[in-house]
């Protein structure tokens, strides 16, 4: 699994080389990665609210897919433009002034790197704010069907690690069987060659010395 979040986080390193100094995640430290499932909710930090008006955008790589403009203390004036096929809503908490877009129901195709940008309009002068946070958002399959993916993939490495023993057991056992007769036959060859040689030689009796009576006169 790191493997492949390594090699995704590369690929969009490689894609994005050609993108201004802000944007590129190839300069410095990488930004975070977020894990999401598919139709869930995605968070995407951006540049503390720090003026009465300002515009906050967000980038899809290059591409820029939504803008809203805020206006203090008057959420009327607030104007959200999304690109078709993309929704995200912008979360500003008023105790921190922390900001963040909202990627709303998000699918596989939302995988990219994204980077907020934002722009202070009043109080003069219009300037623009020099922190871009970006992150990185993976849409992943649901996790149960990743659980049965490695359980498969689990139950497979148990038949071959049982497999795999099986035969080392048998071709030791082999090795111990080859040479326990080539012992045995060796014990036997010397023992023939004992009593061929035993047969070779004859069996020497004693000599038997006996009495006999000279009958001649």
């Amino acid at each position: 699994m790191d493997i492949f979040r390594t090699s995704v986080t590369l690929l969009i390193c490689l894609f994005h080389s050609s993108l201004s100094e802000t944007q590129s995640m190839c300069k410095g430290t990488l930004p975070p990665v977020k894990h999401a499932a598919v139709n869930s909710n995605v968070t995407v930090p951006c540049p503390v609210l720090s003026a009465t008006e300002m515009e906050f955008k967000l980038f899809k790589g290059s591409d820029q897919v939504t803008s809203i403009y805020i206006k203090i203390n008057d959420t009327s004036n607030n104007i959200n433009k999304n690109k078709p096929a993309f929704s995200a809503i912008l979360d500003v908490n008023y105790m921190d002034n922390s900001t963040s877009f909202i990627l709303l129901g998000v699918t596989t195709n939302f995988t990219d790197l994204y980077t907020c940008e934002a722009e202070i309009n009043y109080p003069p002068p219009f300037k623009k704010v020099p922190h871009t946070p970006q992150t990185i958002v993976l849409v992943e399959e649901k996790q149960e069907t990743k659980r049965h993916d490695l359980c498969q993939h689990g139950s497979h490495l148990v038949l071959w690690v049982v497999f795999g023993t099986m035969a080392i057991y048998g071709l030791v056992m082999t090795c111990i069987v080859i040479i326990l007769q080539v012992k045995c036959c060796q014990m036997d060859t010397s023992f023939k060659d004992r009593e061929c040689r035993r047969k070779w030689q004859g069996v020497q009796h004693p000599t038997w010395q006996g009495f006999y009576t000279d009958t001649v006169v």
